[in-house]
């Protein structure tokens, strides 16, 4: 890596990751296409700096996590864990419940594909990466048509959320779209959909970062320091405006193109 590099690759994830078009996929097709890094070790770079962005919308959303966490809320929540009606308390439980789910799928799909990628050739993981965005798009083309259900923090939906969350471990599932796909369907309106995913991405991207560390563990440079800082400052600086862009704009089309040019490098 150098210098412009890491440049391009912090602005990439400040950009993409408010975006349902897979920032992680679109990572590994630059670090392994462009800048030749061994899939395994692009696989895990591509989920670090998920962390800058990740703390971009901890300070976005700090007035509704600092809500969730209140003496109030999780008395409420420790003394009525199945009967609570305070929906801070509601919220709290649904996301406790969502990221143990993804957690559940997402820790043996990683350590899976990182145990086998280095195996496969870039264009096959190009071919792959490809196919899986044109997948996410028909989920969010799908979504998009209109619902008769209204919306619940139930129980149910909170594990049907954390369960197709934990596949976007997998580049080129993004996980905005999966998840805002998933409560849509699910009769949430637009606002209330990505404001549920992007909250429910903090604590499990850093309970994943912290797990990826402590397993795998990373070779730091300045470079890739310099892209966490980039997508951290460009992160914070675009997700309000990009998370009401996404809201009006069905991405389905964007995940098809992407997907389509991922597919066209296998066969380069």
């Amino acid at each position: 890596m150098d210098l412009l590099s890491s440049i391009i690759i912090g602005l990439l994830q400040g950009v993409f990751e408010w975006l349902p078009i897979s920032s992680q996929g679109g990572l590994m097709i630059y670090f392994s296409n462009v800048l030749k890094i061994a899939p395994d070790i692009a696989l895990n770079y591509s989920i670090f700096l998920h962390l800058g962005t990740t703390l971009a919308a901890l300070i976005y959303f700090r007035k509704d996590i600092y809500n969730l966490f209140t003496k109030k809320t999780i008395k409420d929540l420790v003394n009525n864990p199945f009967k609570t009606e305070n929906k801070n308390s509601i919220f709290l439980r649904f996301l406790i419940v969502a990221v143990f789910f993804s957690l559940l799928v997402s820790v043996p799909i990683y350590f899976s594909v990182g145990n086998n990628i280095s195996k496969i050739s870039i264009s096959v993981i190009n071919l792959v990466i490809g196919l899986l965005l044109i997948a996410t798009g028909f989920l969010i083309m799908f979504s998009k048509r209109k619902k008769l259900k209204v919306g619940k923090l139930s129980l149910k939906n909170s594990i049907y959320l954390g369960l197709l969350q934990g596949l976007s471990v997998l580049p080129g599932i993004s996980r905005s779209g999966i998840t805002t796909s998933v409560l849509l369907f699910e009769g949430f309106n637009a606002e209330k959909a990505f404001r549920i995913s992007f909250i429910l991405a903090i604590p499990t991207v850093l309970i994943g970062e912290i797990g990826l560390l402590v397993f795998n563990g990373l070779t730091f440079d300045l470079f890739i320091i310099i892209s966490l800082f980039i997508s951290f400052v460009v992160g914070l600086l675009t997700i309000d405006l990009l998370i009401k862009f996404a809201k009006k704009v069905n991405f389905s089309t964007f995940c098809f193109i992407l997907g389509v040019i991922y597919i066209f490098l296998f066969f380069l």
